[in-house]
């Protein structure tokens, strides 16, 4: 037996009850006797011998057998240092003798061993895996009596892997070589190392045939026979519940029933040698503890499914089972000959020959051998194809003789690429329409349109069988689905070994979720099962065994997915994707809850995003905190547009609430030299405090672009969902869907698409109105924890870096006098907020400005002194201009600017 490609596994044998001393090593070249009748203890030891030895059973090299435990322990310290090896410690007694075989082996024999061998096998002693199993006598009166539940609990504890029965038959060793494949399976990188150069050998070896020394077909009882062939043409063929010999005699049933067609006699072989072929095909498939789903089991019950649909189109001469009416066949059905149907069964035997329970994909992903030499096109089904060629080759020649038998074969088996199967529905396509034109009438084809029909039926045929898990009546069909998902899983475990990425669609399944399961086999069925079989009845009516029970395991899944969803509470939304898994209809309820959440108005005097995350800032008023009343939220969002349950640690407060106002939103129309003290006062202390936005001086968008995030943890820009929008707002003058400018210098007008603005003046137009018609579709920058900033570039021409924005103070809108009166109006009106735009300041320059604007100085970008023409001023502005207290701010303005002390230097 190989473990890893490298590794040959060997056998010792411990019998402590024999009543002859024996030490002897067997190999397969050199076996004990054969044994017809056992009537001693050293029969039933011979004849365990050779089933591990045979290579159609146990498949072992080496059997070292002795009664000594001395012995025993000494060949381990050989070998067990060199190879893996399997200890069998044989117990005397039935199976159901529990009590007195614990009495007997308790203080001197088997157990005394087991222990000793497996402390030394927790200490490390031996530098290779050593598996020890106990073997436990069948009872005389009832061979399939359970092992008793005390002897088996005493077994495992001493340090037992398994409990299996002796003499060892079929399913014994099938368990038992199972243990060894799961104990040697390689790692990842080794998955199919050999796979090549073992291809590579076949078509080398020129060695002689041996007829094999296991029969199934004597070996079987008369009752599990029987059984086998009741269901071997029946479309409820229970092949999880047969055994290994069993399932290879049911393969031999369907070839040598296929084989009485007089036209096929040439190419009969004997039993034996039939017997032989499917043993040496039935060997190169992994064991089912390696691979899980294709492996013998899945090989012949595909086989069997392919028996069934030409039983059906009368392919195969009739059983005496009455299941199947005569019926007559249509023309497209004629075309299929008994010799195709023979290339069909003998292609299904083989299809998945050396499957190494990993896909296409996988292969491809890791750069495996076998990718390479087939230059990643249906890389396994290429070398399954290669593989079973000289199989049939050294096992089956006749076939060979055959015109057209291996290009046949090879395009059988090639259909059953999964990635190709659009492909041939289109095909199947086609072929329908054709059909239609002719009327199902044959007569004006081709010799070329009947050879590609005949072609397309076949793959189809096999591409139906390969798939007909998903068709089988509900029980078995959801137990074969149970092993897809084992092997997916173990290809999940392999691509994490590899840290590659996954290669199976929608990932790696997880056994535990229920709802997972169900909506992939039902996906799986209405992607790709009810299109193909119901393709496949409308040309060909008489295969429709498959199409009830679609039908009736759809309902079933759809029924368990929906009480799935009902006991979880969430409908499903904790499911993972699969196929179909979201329906049209919640589809297009995502769509509209998203577009019924999207804001109706957007924000015109949005507040920039800084470049990077500070400190969440201290709200003005108490209003505003966290604790805040919910109809002050539904209102503040219905006038803004932007909701308040979401907000980032990174955003300012954007609108303070307890400036005076007058009620009806505007400013107080007192000119009071107190009163506007007090305002102006409050506004710089307030812009120092909470409105120092530093921006990015290498931003790329325009001066009149900015974003307004919604940030939620752990979500992904770019989503779908309503709570992961990020919107950009721009207010350039280019058509929707250009990308913003990044020059700023262009930007001199400003429009928007439902409300106009006021024209602002020239200096005024570096602090743009936005517009709300641009979003963003390109959220790939942000992260999720922080925000893309925008950068608001002035329109000049100046070399100085752009100072943050103050939502409420702005040179340029700041009303002209003092009196109260607005000269551009905005969007936005907040209930306890005046419309005050937003200029571009830093901590330092919010009392300058301030300064400047109510002694009634502008700026223009240039560091020059700005007077509106034609606008007389007020008298409270001259006089505000004389106070000291204004003069003093402007001293202090003028040396934080530029140290010259002039008010107007930027």
């Amino acid at each position: 037996m190989d473990g890893n490609g490298e590794d040959i596994c060997g056998v010792v044998y411990f019998c402590g009850d024999l009543e002859d001393e024996i030490a002897e090593l067997y190999d397969k070249r050199d076996q004990p006797p054969e044994v017809t009748i056992r009537t001693r203890p050293i029969d039933v030891v011979h004849s365990n011998v050779r089933a591990l030895l045979d290579e159609d059973l146990g498949g072992f090299d080496q059997v070292f057998v002795s009664s000594s435990a001395t012995k025993c322990h000494d060949r381990l310290e050989i070998h067990a240092n060199a190879a893996p090896t399997v200890v069998l410690v044989e117990l005397r007694g039935g199976a159901a003798e529990g009590a007195r075989l614990l009495a007997a082996h308790k203080e001197a024999g088997a157990f005394p061993f087991l222990r000793n061998l497996s402390a030394d096998i927790d200490g490390a002693r031996y530098q290779r895996v050593v598996m020890p199993f106990a073997l436990v006598a069948r009872s005389g009166d009832n061979e399939n009596a359970p092992i008793d539940a005390t002897l088996a609990a005493t077994c495992l504890e001493a340090g037992a892997l398994d409990i299996v029965h002796s003499p060892l038959r079929d399913e014994d060793l099938h368990r038992l070589v199972g243990h060894v494949r799961e104990a040697l399976r390689p790692s990842a990188r080794l998955v199919g190392s050999a796979m090549a150069q073992n291809l590579v050998t076949s078509i080398r070896s020129t060695s002689p045939i041996q007829s094999a020394r296991h029969r199934p077909h004597d070996t079987l009882s008369p009752a599990r026979r029987k059984m086998v062939e009741d269901n071997v043409s029946q479309w409820h063929f229970p092949a999880q519940s047969f055994s290994m010999d069993e399932l290879t005699y049911a393969a031999l049933i369907m070839l040598e029933h296929m084989l009485e067609i007089p036209d096929l006699k040439p190419y009969s072989i004997s039993r034996a040698r039939l017997m032989t072929f499917l043993l040496a095909t039935r060997r190169q498939y992994k064991h089912q503890r390696e691979v899980h789903y294709h492996n013998w089991r899945h090989a012949v019950d595909v086989t069997q499914s392919i028996y069934c649909f030409l039983l059906d189109i009368r392919l195969c001469p009739p059983r005496n089972d009455h299941t199947r009416p005569p019926h007559h066949l249509n023309a497209v059905e004629g075309l299929l000959t008994p010799l195709d149907g023979l290339i069909l069964i003998v292609s299904a035997i083989g299809h998945d020959v050396g499957h190494p329970g990993v896909n296409n994909a996988f292969l491809t992903a890791c750069n495996h051998p076998l990718a390479q030499m087939y230059n990643d096109k249906s890389v396994l089904e290429n070398y399954h194809c290669a593989a079973y060629s000289q199989l049939l080759r050294r096992h089956w020649p006749a076939l060979g003789n055959i015109s057209g038998f291996r290009t046949t074969m090879i395009s059988t088996i090639l259909a059953t690429d999964m990635q190709r199967h659009f492909e041939y529905m289109s095909g199947l396509n086609e072929l329908k329409r054709k059909i239609e034109n002719s009327e199902n009438d044959l007569g004006n084809w081709t010799d070329k349109d009947r050879e590609g029909a005949r072609e397309l039926l076949m793959a189809l045929l096999i591409k139906g069988a390969d798939i007909s898990n998903v068709a089988r009546p509900f029980d078995l069909s959801s137990a074969w689905a149970k092993t897809l998902m084992n092997e997916f899983y173990r290809q999940g475990e392999l691509e994490a070994e590899l840290g590659i990425p996954t290669c199976l669609f929608g990932g790696p399944p997880n056994k535990e979720d229920a709802l997972a399961a169900a909506q992939s086999q039902k996906g799986f069925m209405s992607l790709f099962g009810i299109p193909l079989f119901s393709g496949m009845t409308e040309v060909m009516p008489s295969v429709s065994c498959a199409i009830k029970e679609l039908e009736q395991n759809t309902a079933i899944w759809e029924e368990k997915i929906a009480n799935e969803k009902q006991r979880r509470g969430s409908e499903g939304k904790g499911a993972p994707l699969t196929f179909q898994s979201v329906s049209k209809e919640e589809v297009e309820e995502a769509k509209l809850q998203k577009r019924q959440s999207e804001p109706l108005a957007v924000p015109l005097n949005g507040s920039e995003a800084p470049s990077t995350p500070t400190r969440r800032q201290h709200v003005v008023d108490s209003a505003l905190s966290p604790r805040q009343h919910p109809a002050h939220s539904h209102r503040q969002q219905l006038t803004t547009g932007i909701g308040t349950h979401e907000h980032r640690s990174s955003m300012p407060n954007m609108l303070p609430s307890d400036l005076p106002v007058s009620p009806n939103g505007s400013a107080s129309r007192r000119s009071s030299k107190d009163v506007a003290l007090d305002s102006l006062q409050q506004l710089s202390t307030y812009a120092e405090s909470n409105m120092a936005l530093p921006l990015s001086p290498g931003s790329r968008r325009g001066s009149a672009d900015w974003q307004v995030h919604q940030s939620y943890p752990g979500s992904r820009r770019g989503s779908k969902d309503e709570s992961l929008t990020t919107i950009l707002v721009t207010s350039q003058s280019n058509s929707p869907g250009k990308a913003p400018t990044s020059s700023p210098v262009k930007q001199k007008r400003i429009r928007h698409s439902t409300v106009p603005t006021p024209k602002v003046p020239d200096a005024a137009s570096r602090y743009s109105v936005p517009s709300s018609t641009s979003r963003s579709h390109t959220t790939s920058s942000a992260t999720n924890n922080t925000t893309q900033p925008s950068s608001l570039a002035p329109t000049d021409d100046d070399s100085t870096p752009p100072a943050a924005e103050d939502p409420f103070v702005v040179p340029s809108n700041w009303p002209s006098d003092l009196d109260g009166a607005i000269r551009s109006q905005t969007l936005i009106k907040h209930p306890s907020t005046p419309d005050l735009p937003t200029p571009r300041l830093t901590k330092s320059d919010s009392p300058r400005i301030v300064a400047r604007m109510a002694s009634g100085e502008g700026d223009d970008g240039r560091g020059t002194p700005r007077k509106e023409p034609g606008i007389r001023e007020s008298r409270s502005r001259s006089r505000l201009r004389n106070l000291k207290f204004w003069r003093k701010r402007r001293d202090v303005s003028g040396i934080e600017g530029g140290g010259t002390g002039d008010p107007g230097s930027p």
